[in-house]
């Protein structure tokens, strides 16, 4: 009798690729598997697509119904991945995300492996990844090779191309007392620090065959997360995954922006990142953005407005609004007109005033927030009244790049402030912390 093998997929809004998913594992050469889908309350439409397989009893579905503020709590698939480590009953164990495609033959050739070396515990494939777009036409596409046996497999060997035993598994939970990691640290490398327990027994052994394709998505995590900075600056407009809703980044909260005064505050599409969700939920919700704000005065900061009755030009920062005396100062700062939002005096009464912005650059004077500056060939971000370094990799990521920077000479720039640069992750070739 074939040994039985435990497949856990784990799945979040992704509707393109998740019933392909779950073809493949049914059109397996080797039929004695279980599939674990762990979904992790995905949207209507995501769902939908994968109670339409759940016929084939060999299919198990679990909804985690987590609360999208909970979200940034754990390591979700990890959560997912330990849940269903709890469920499997076969001697193997492999995993699969929701944008992978296993080839028809990969249980068949793992379980064959592992069953013809009885003294080997885990293998890993070769992995085709593609990086596609909305409408799924490869962009291109690059391989995982599988030469070499791993001592130290961390960060080398995608979730989605290993299997192992469940006596293994069983060692690490005894010795760990979990199985993957939770944590949020581990949002983007829970396979890698699971792996390095694995490797406490012994290395990874390889199959030189590509097993599975993987499609990097536009929602993908890796791409997401991609150059996106530990910390959003303020007057970013960011969405969900999961929902179109768009929140503005505000005093660091996610403020939801209504339809109408996203564009009565002149903001735009293009405007607009996508980020993952964890990230987003980890920002405590602020005061919406609404009709409401008229009568409160709590306009977003970073936006530029103008008394219809007088014509005076304020920039909001701090919740306060900072008087723009000239147009020299306009055009210093590189502000556009097009920007400016017409409020009547009694909204701009209940905004507290703070100190005009001056023309002259200088440690004396307080930086507007959120301009872009440049010395050289280096580039800054105006934040709290310091220049901080940034990547142009990481303004591009956040749409800035287009935004024209202002110039300093040498001697405005020795007179600023410079603090630590702003923090990025490039999670798609490595996973480690990087700056500028």
């Amino acid at each position: 009798m074939e040994p039985k093998v435990s497949v856990i997929l784990t799945s979040y809004n992704k509707p393109l690729t998740v019933g392909l998913t779950i073809e493949s594992i049914i059109s397996q050469t080797f039929s004695n598997w279980e599939l674990f889908i762990m979904d992790d309350a995905s949207n209507q439409h995501t769902t939908d697509i994968i109670k339409s397989y759940l016929r084939d009893i060999r299919i198990q579905y679990f909804n985690s119904m987590i609360a999208d503020e909970e979200r940034y709590k754990k390591t979700r698939y990890a959560v997912l991945i330990n849940e269903a480590m709890q469920k499997c009953t076969g001697k193997y164990i492999v995993y699969v995300t929701d944008d992978v495609i296993y080839k028809k033959e990969k249980l068949s050739m793992m379980v064959e492996f592992l069953e013809n070396n009885p003294n080997k515990n885990i293998v890993y494939n070769a992995q085709l990844i593609q990086t596609v777009d909305e409408k799924m036409d490869i962009k291109s596409e690059r391989i995982l090779s599988a030469y070499d046996i791993l001592p130290a497999a961390s960060h080398r060997v995608d979730h989605c191309s290993v299997m192992h035993t469940r006596d293994i598994a069983d060692k690490v939970f005894n010795k760990f007392h979990s199985y993957w990691p939770e944590e949020p640290i581990y949002w983007y490398n829970a396979d890698a620090a699971f792996w390095s327990r694995l490797n406490k027994w012994e290395p990874f052994y390889p199959i030189d065959s590509i097993l599975e394709v993987s499609y990097e998505t536009v929602s993908s995590f890796q791409q997401l997360k991609a150059y996106l900075p530990d910390k959003l600056p303020n007057g970013l407009l960011v969405k969900s995954v999961k929902e179109d809703e768009v929140y503005v980044i505000d005093n660091q909260t996610r403020r939801l922006i209504s339809p109408k005064e996203f564009t009565q505050l002149k903001y735009r599409k293009d405007m607009i990142i996508r980020i993952p969700d964890p990230y987003l939920y980890q920002y405590i919700e602020g005061p919406p953005v609404d009709d409401n704000i008229y009568v409160t005065g709590k306009i977003p900061n970073e936006r530029l407005v103008q008394e219809k009755e007088s014509s005076a030009i304020y920039y909001l920062q701090d919740n306060k609004k900072r008087s723009i005396p000239s147009q020299r100062v306009f055009q210093k700062f590189r502000l556009n007109s097009k920007d400016i939002i017409q409020l009547n005096k009694a909204v701009l009464d209940k905004i507290a005033t703070g100190p005009p912005i001056h023309e002259k650059i200088s440690c004396k004077y307080k930086l507007p927030d959120g301009i872009i500056f440049q010395h050289r060939k280096d580039l800054y971000w105006s934040m709290e009244d310091v220049l901080r370094p940034i990547n142009r990799k990481v303004l591009q990521r956040l749409n800035k790049h287009k935004q024209k920077p202002v110039h300093l000479n040498h001697q405005e720039f020795s007179r600023l402030k410079i603090e630590d640069a702003i923090v990025w992750e490039f999670i798609a070739g490595n996973n480690e912390k990087t700056s500028i």
